[in-house]
């Protein structure tokens, strides 16, 4: 038997919470039998059962019939919908789904659920992933604040499925933020591995905090190449400040976009610019240095033909990065952004790191010059610090970085705080900065206390 399980904790004001548990089972993976009516139909028995200290604290068991059909030349997956009431706690589960014609065929699954929800306190209620949906006309299992909507019982996306759809409810934004004030909501996805935001695929919206909020989204995935996504859910208070979060991950198949990166024959390789890239050293340095711009695929393939330590699939590699950014003249796209990093290595390398890998060299290359920068090595009980102001990144305008120097000696600056989207985002940056000669009794506030000669605040919201 195939089954594919998932579930997802609610939580209604009238009701109390609730576990929603979502059902697909694979219709070739089980019995048919002609019914009463003449038709074929499989039947399932399912048993739910929610442990606290070995005792069971609610169980539920119940038959599962697929929809009648009148051939078994193509049997239809079907989907099932639970709604289970829980008290708040951790409990022990485990699923048995067994096949009433064939007691040979069972699936059994277990798993630990945490339920925590209160009229008091925000949280987030679990992540749906959805199948399709539309506008209810009559109640039924899958209705939810106006709409049916069909589960989507998997965290794997193939390459047939274009639209990510997802159902989450936030609960008590007053009490987090207070009545009727403004947040923002902000969605996107990001890769699970290096954190980088997928800025194709992000949204926000301004909404009034209240005890209830649906967030109801929809990215196309169709050109989401392969690879493991988290879908992050942000609130932000009116300041940009991260106030809560949460994440779920899935995984995309996409081999039709898997080489992004044109491939090249011997010939055409002989005849390019990367001919002249001989030694395999030199040419792994080349393409380390690109890193900073590459996108989440193009990293991924830079890293393993560096690995590879074919001199050839290095060299195709390298001459079609530079073909996908400039067709007709990739060399000259190379020349310049050569000239970039020869820059930056020259300003920001230290002791141990290469400018290009350091962070202010990683931000120069990604977004470009800085339009103005505060340059502070010697105020009162901070660490050395830069702050970079950009008044445009892409579609983002009036954005900041502040880097600082916590060694208190070298070139080697890290990327401290910013407020562009995807970056790093530290909520008590002028308390970190000035942890110099401060210690940090609460690590949580946000405000550093006054210092002497203390202008980080300032310059970063007043850059001049």
């Amino acid at each position: 038997m195939r089954a594919y399980f998932y579930y997802a904790p609610f939580y209604y004001q009238n009701q109390g919470s609730f576990l929603e548990t979502y059902l697909t089972v694979i219709g070739n993976s089980v019995e048919f039998k002609l019914n009463e009516n003449n038709k074929y139909q499989s039947s399932l028995e399912v048993v739910m059962l929610f442990k606290q200290d070995g005792k069971i604290q609610e169980f539920k068991k119940y038959n599962l019939l697929s929809p009648e059909i009148t051939d078994t030349l193509s049997l239809p997956n079907f989907i099932d919908q639970q709604r289970v009431s829980l008290k708040n706690g951790t409990y022990y589960f485990e699923l048995s789904i067994k096949d009433n014609f064939d007691t040979l065929k069972k699936h059994i699954i277990s798993d630990v659920i945490t339920i925590n929800y209160t009229n008091d306190e925000f949280e987030f209620s679990g992540i749906q992933f959805i199948e399709s949906y539309k506008q209810t006309t009559e109640q039924n299992k899958l209705s939810k604040n106006g709409y049916d909507l069909v589960p989507y019982v998997s965290d794997f996306f193939p390459t047939n499925i274009n639209q990510f759809i997802f159902y989450c409810e936030l609960y008590n934004t007053n009490k987090l933020i207070g009545d009727s004030l403004n947040y923002v909501l902000i969605y996107y996805l990001e890769n699970a591995k290096s954190k980088i935001t997928l800025n194709d695929y992000s949204r926000l919206k301004k909404q009034k905090a209240n005890n209830q909020h649906v967030l109801f989204g929809e990215f196309n995935i169709e050109k989401l190449p392969s690879g493991v996504y988290n879908l992050v859910i942000e609130i932000r208070d009116k300041e940009n400040s991260i106030l809560k979060i949460k994440k779920i991950a899935f995984t995309r198949s996409k081999p039709s976009l898997d080489k992004l990166i044109p491939e090249f024959n011997e010939n055409e390789i002989a005849n390019s610019f990367v001919a002249k890239y001989t030694d395999i050293d030199t040419l792994k340095e080349y393409i380390n240095c690109t890193f900073p711009i590459c996108d989440n695929m193009e990293n991924v393939y830079a890293k393993t033909h560096i690995e590879s330590n074919n001199i050839k699939n290095m060299q195709s590699y390298f001459y079609g990065f530079w073909v996908k950014r400039n067709f007709n003249n990739p060399e000259k796209a190379w020349n310049d952004y050569k000239e970039q990093v020869k820059m930056v290595n020259r300003l920001y390398s230290s002791q141990i790191r290469k400018g290009y890998e350091t962070d202010r060299g990683r931000v120069y290359l990604q977004y470009g010059a800085p339009n103005t920068v505060t340059d502070s090595k010697h105020e009162p009980s901070a660490y050395p610090y830069e702050i970079w102001h950009y008044y445009v990144i892409k579609d983002e305008t009036n954005k900041k970085f502040i880097f600082y120097n916590p060694q208190l000696a070298g070139n080697d600056y890290d990327l401290l705080h910013s407020d562009v989207t995807g970056e790093i985002f530290t909520k008590n940056w002028e308390r970190v900065l000035h942890k110099r000669n401060t210690t940090l009794s609460n690590p949580d506030e946000k405000n550093t206390d006054e210092h002497y000669g203390g202008k980080a605040k300032e310059m970063f919201d007043n850059p001049r």
